[in-house]
């Protein structure tokens, strides 16, 4: 009996060490002092999905070929202390957007350790850095002709980045097994993003004629009601002087509600007369509105909320030799609908004046066009293949696949029809 268990041990402890030197291993953690980092590069393919947000800029369905970038790395601060983090840079050269993905930093605390004989369990904390840079958009006019966009999305956001210019934190935990050369591991994260105005939407041209119809439907009633106001004063004028009373006290008199009904009726009864009034309260509003889009700054920011994404998913490596190992993955994961909660955008103009000028800039800032749920929320589910060749001690090489499959909200512009990744990993391990 003794002479079996022996080879066993020994089989055991050799597949133990060879796993802790798998980087690519779902179990890896390094050493006291022990660095390791994931250097990583891929290209991919994304057909675009056809939601609101697609149909607005006209473009659903459309091809799309992006090059990312990855950096992991990990330093032990102890046996069971770990400094860690993760960056990523993506560049669609399709629509021109570009800039860092993912950016966090955080440690790694190894709360049970043991593989083969039980499990291993993680808990990790990290920093989302999405603050380090501004979120950056256009604010454009929606190119399509369909009445569900002209309703629901009459502008459109095209981004120029990928960071969301917030700030936020990640906390995690991951389980895991060894079985002979199997390894198996779940792990669920949470985040919290914190909203906040670091942002810079740009005000295209086209964007212009949108918001100067906004504004002019928005102060519409208030102008037309001032110039018919104007017009009925001068018809209850006329009427008390043709009753022989003074119009400065005729609203005193006893037949004040007998006259201003007539004179009302008189108004209203003249088709010129209230053509007149309603064309010249649109020329006014259009001319306040046209004064409002002339006084616009270059660009604005929002103020967003807070919100909540959510991560699972499960991880499989199986080591074929010392040399080689194969294993995949999948994971999903819920992007939380963003909303932007109030629109810091301001107007230099002083025609007509700076009160009419607020009380217009808080419409727009009210609307629906601006203010609300945008419908960003996305649901994920990837599948990963990889396979990976141990050339040095040191030095291990990754091929890796992905496949998502998304369902997206209305006005999601990370949503896909089709998106498809392939890449290589350098694996370093000192």
């Amino acid at each position: 009996m003794k002479k079996v268990l022996n080879p066993l041990m020994t089989v055991g402890i050799l597949a133990t060490v060879a796993f802790a030197a798998n980087v690519e291993n779902p179990l890896y953690a390094p050493a006291q002092f022990g660095f390791y980092s994931k250097t990583g590069f891929s290209f991919m393919y994304k057909q675009s999905d056809a939601n609101l947000a697609m149909k607005a800029k006209d473009w659903e369905y459309q091809n799309e070929y992006i090059l990312r970038g990855y950096e992991d790395f990990g330093f032990g601060l102890t046996d069971r202390f770990s400094l860690r983090g993760a960056f990523g840079y993506t560049h669609d050269f399709s629509i021109e957007r570009s800039g860092p993905h993912n950016a966090r930093l955080g440690l790694g605390y190894r709360a049970i350790n043991q593989p083969v004989k039980a499990v291993v369990w993680d808990l990790y904390m990290d920093a989302w850095l999405g603050g380090i840079s501004k979120m950056k958009a256009n604010l454009i006019a929606s190119t399509s002709e369909l009445k569900e966009i002209k309703d629901s999305m009459p502008l459109s956001f095209k981004y120029d980045n990928y960071a969301n210019g917030r700030w936020g934190i990640w906390f995690g935990t991951a389980v895991g097994k060894t079985f002979d050369r199997v390894t198996v591991s779940a792990f669920g994260e949470v985040q919290k993003t914190f909203g906040n105005n670091n942002n810079q939407i740009k005000i295209e041209e086209s964007a212009k004629p949108i918001i100067e119809a906004m504004v002019k439907q928005s102060v519409y009633p208030t102008v037309y009601s001032g110039v018919y106001g104007n017009v009925l004063n001068q018809y209850i004028e006329n009427a008390c002087k043709t009753q022989g009373l003074n119009p400065a006290s005729c609203n005193n008199s006893p037949e004040w509600n007998d006259i201003e009904s007539a004179a009302k009726n008189a108004l209203e009864s003249d088709p010129l007369v209230m053509t007149q009034i309603e064309q010249s309260a649109q020329n006014m509003a259009g001319g306040i509105a046209n004064a409002y889009v002339k006084g616009l700054p270059e660009d604005f920011n929002v103020d967003t909320k807070n919100v909540w994404d959510y991560v699972a998913g499960l991880k499989t490596l199986y080591e074929v030799n010392n040399d080689w190992s194969v294993g995949g993955g999948f994971t999903w994961r819920h992007r939380g609908t963003n909303s932007i909660e109030k629109v810091n955008i301001s107007s230099t103009s002083k025609v007509p004046d700076p009160t009419t000028v607020d009380a217009i800039t808080k419409g727009i800032k009210e609307s629906k066009g601006f203010k609300g749920s945008m419908e960003d929320g996305v649901e994920e589910f990837t599948l990963s293949l990889q396979g990976s060749r141990q050339f040095t001690k040191n030095l291990q090489l990754t091929l890796f696949g992905e496949y998502t499959f998304d369902s997206a909200e209305d006005k999601a512009q990370l949503g896909s029809d089709i998106r498809v990744e392939h890449g290589l990993r350098l694996n370093w391990q000192f």
